[in-house]
């Protein structure tokens, strides 16, 4: 049994992410391909565009065998966290054998692929041993008012060369580095795969026949593009699923979550009522004070707050960590594969029960199907990450529910999807 995992958004599901889990079946042999799939929340400080339930039904729709869900406390975090969330289920799943990703930066040459994961490894070892030269590079990069980000490149760049800065300025690169990172970290057997990315760049605001980003898809969505002209960007199945719940439960976005956010931030008297939550620094915290009396919705917010220092991303992320109640002191605790004990189960496809199996013989994690019947492990420290995905899932519901007038089943009622 060869077995093959993907980290993803489907935010929303796309031709892109179609060609990717056939190149990945057909270019490694996969017998099963599992995705480990961000829920209602996203790493760009975002709810999702459509409901987890209905991504999971695409990409089940096209390709993939088994749909995990990656709970909010990583799902929605910066890439480390992310990443590393997502490459723990994996690997405690423990039938995993690589995990496949999307980059810009693969050449043809028969070695390409190899000559990739090699430079990626570089960067990751890099990051992983913190020599006392990149410390001090990133510390000054840092004090000069760079983005955590730009400090770490430029660290990169001066100490392994411009070629490895070149690699970084892609989000799937960098996503890479840090897949690769987690698995140094966790001392995974799994093998890191690259795949060229199909035509389009990851943040590509264009919309094009054949192949688009999800951030052109997102924003033509966004700006009342038609919808019918989506079509020749999604396949089939993820098309119809979109329109289908057109206006019951989709399209969903940050300003939605306006008031929710706007309430928290309007009590909030001190830096300290807002640097308890997850990714909320002093420096961010004091922002947000100073500018609270300006706010006026989610999206115009977090654009007014950001800074040379403090990107649209970090400002996005700590905003819905405020709004969804992830604090500091849980997300510390749950960095910690001891408490990744059950994964939310999405879906699967029937062929896959033979998989099913094998996880539950050889895996360490738990697969929950049923809320109803999950009791959280009574010695795990910290917060519980599927009750704690399950509170952020009843925060988007209510938020559909408001929106577009519907009844929706609430987490404790959705049922797995089988195909």
């Amino acid at each position: 049994m060869k077995v093959s995992g993907i980290i993803a958004e489907y935010n929303p599901f796309h031709n892109g992410h179609a060609y990717h889990l056939a190149e990945t079946r057909k270019r490694l042999g996969s017998d099963y391909i599992i995705v480990v799939m961000s829920g209602n929340y996203v790493q760009r400080g975002a709810p999702t565009i459509i409901d987890k339930y209905s991504r999971a039904r695409m990409a089940l729709k096209s390709g993939a065998d088994l749909v995990l869900e990656l709970p909010v406390c990583f799902s929605s975090a910066s890439a480390e966290y992310f990443c590393f969330g997502g490459v723990a289920i994996l690997d405690k799943l423990g039938v995993v054998d690589n995990i496949c990703f999307g980059t810009e930066t693969l050449d043809n040459s028969p070695d390409g692929e190899a000559v990739l994961v090699k430079e990626l490894s570089e960067i990751a070892d890099l990051i992983l041993d913190e020599p006392d030269e990149y410390r001090e590079i990133l510390k000054e990069g840092l004090k000069d008012g760079l983005s955590n980000a730009a400090a770490r490149a430029k660290a990169v760049e001066q100490l392994l060369g411009g070629k490895y800065l070149e690699i970084l300025e892609t989000s799937n690169n960098i996503l890479a580095v840090e897949y690769i990172k987690s698995l140094k970290k966790l001392n995974s057997q799994i093998k890191p795969v690259p795949v060229a990315r199909k035509m389009t760049a990851h943040n590509d605001t264009v919309i094009k026949s054949g192949y688009s980003s999800a951030t052109a898809i997102r924003n033509a969505i966004y700006s009342k593009y038609s919808l019918t002209s989506l079509a020749a960007t999604l396949p089939e199945d993820a098309y119809n699923i979109l329109m289908d719940q057109y206006l019951v439960s989709f399209p969903v976005f940050r300003d939605d979550y306006s008031l929710l956010f706007g309430q928290i931030l309007l009590n909030a008297q001190s830096a300290g009522d807002l640097t308890k939550y997850f990714g909320v620094g002093e420096d961010l915290a004091n922002r947000m004070l100073k500018h609270k009396n300006e706010f006026r919705s989610f999206r115009q917010f977090r654009d007014l707050i950001s800074a040379k220092n403090i990107t649209k991303a970090t400002a996005g992320r700590a905003m819905i960590h405020i709004t969804l109640g992830i604090l500091e002191s849980d997300m510390r605790k749950l960095f910690d594969t001891g408490n990744l004990n059950a994964v939310k189960m999405l879906g699967f496809r029937k062929s896959a029960e033979p998989l099913l199996g094998e996880i539950k013989k050889r895996g360490s994690i738990k697969l929950v199907s049923k809320l109803a019947d999950y009791s959280p492990d009574p010695d795990a420290e910290g917060a519980d990450m599927i009750l704690q995905t399950t509170a952020a899932d009843m925060i988007y519901r209510m938020v559909c529910m408001n929106k577009f007038d519907a009844d929706i089943k609430n987490p404790y009622e959705q049922e797995v999807i089988i195909i």
